[in-house]
């Protein structure tokens, strides 16, 4: 039986809870349970977002910890009133940065945590010491379950493979007389399942630290997929409103350039999929097309006619998408 994500996440939870324990007390640890919270926390996560919250809460917790313990050590005998309220105060930004950005958030709870220790009894560099290792610890165990059991790591390949099988079909569509009616609507929804994996790109980027696409390269790929999407989205609204204008020669170009284009495609799929037998397509072929159209008509082409233009503008585009697909497949083939 196939375990639901939220199952596999409730599952590691737990294990990184056990393991918590387990720690806590064979080392007799005083304050075991910051190791058991940052360990539970960041295990309901993907294996991308708890290598991220990770680093993020470690790096806070020194930060703030660091920062609190300072603004403690400066109030004149650790006046109540002034710890209350500087608690407050804290609880009031950590809620308020919570759904805007997590890292300020994190410091804020910190900074918390140190005023809370201060006010109910004592706060000393050892407990900000002890504070730090806890969370490390947590924060490791939190990984190592991440890592080893039901671990939800993004599949790279797949999230690419599916995008670009996407374009191919979109292609297919919009290059069709019959499909320019929906071809406005299915430009958007190419953009918008571009931006979906653009708002997961972050914690991807944290799961390469441990994978064979670098981050580097990771970013590259991201900007060289985007410039495709852009261009095949234009392209697609460009045809629609060319297709009645143009003649039959231009049409067989135009087929070329969208045949050239989906081999590529399809290559770099392949590629992703680990097979490197297809070859791409260079974008110089339709660079000669587009010089032997300009060559054979340069009359056509330096009246400035909107048509004409219109034509020419397809294929110089087309011939841009296709040298940004070149190299995307030069990414891909580096790291697969």
């Amino acid at each position: 039986m196939k375990l639901r994500q939220t199952t596999k996440m409730a599952y590691q939870a737990a294990i990184a809870v056990a393991i918590a324990e387990v720690i806590s007390m064979y080392f007799y640890l005083e304050r075991g349970y910051w190791i058991v919270l940052t360990a539970m926390v960041l295990t309901t996560q993907t294996w991308g977002e708890s290598v991220k919250r990770a680093l993020e809460r470690v790096g806070m917790t020194v930060l703030g910890g660091a920062a609190g313990t300072a603004l403690y050590f400066y109030i004149p005998n650790h006046e109540s009133k002034t710890l209350v309220i500087l608690m407050l105060a804290c609880i009031f930004f950590n809620t308020y940065m919570a759904k805007i950005q997590y890292l300020i958030a994190m410091f804020f709870m910190t900074c918390y945590v140190v005023f809370f220790f201060a006010l109910i009894g004592d706060w000393d560099l050892l407990l900000l010491r002890a504070r730090i290792i806890d969370t490390a610890l947590g924060a490791g165990v939190a990984l190592f379950v991440s890592g080893l059991f039901f671990s939800l790591k993004t599949n790279i390949a797949e999230v690419f493979i599916d995008y670009l099988q996407k374009i191919n079909a979109l292609m297919s569509t919009a290059f069709q007389e019959k499909g320019q009616s929906k071809t406005l609507i299915s430009g958007h929804s190419l953009l918008a399942d571009f931006q979906k994996i653009k708002k997961n790109a972050l914690s991807i980027r944290y799961e390469l630290l441990f994978h064979r696409l670098n981050p580097r390269d990771f970013t590259s790929l991201m900007n060289e997929v985007e410039f495709c999407t852009q261009f095949v989205v234009n392209l697609i609204e460009a045809y629609s409103w060319l297709l009645q204008h143009l003649t039959k020669e231009e049409s067989s170009i135009i087929a070329v350039a969208v045949q050239t284009t989906q081999h590529n495609i399809a290559v770099i799929i392949n590629r992703l999929q680990e097979d490197k037998n297809a070859k791409m397509l260079s974008a110089d072929n339709l660079k000669e097309l587009l010089h032997k159209e300009i060559m054979d008509n340069p009359s056509r082409f330096a009246t400035l006619e909107s048509d004409a233009l219109g034509f020419f503008n397809l294929i110089y585009f087309f011939t841009r998408l296709n040298m940004h697909l070149n190299e995307v497949y030069c990414i891909v083939d580096k790291a697969y």
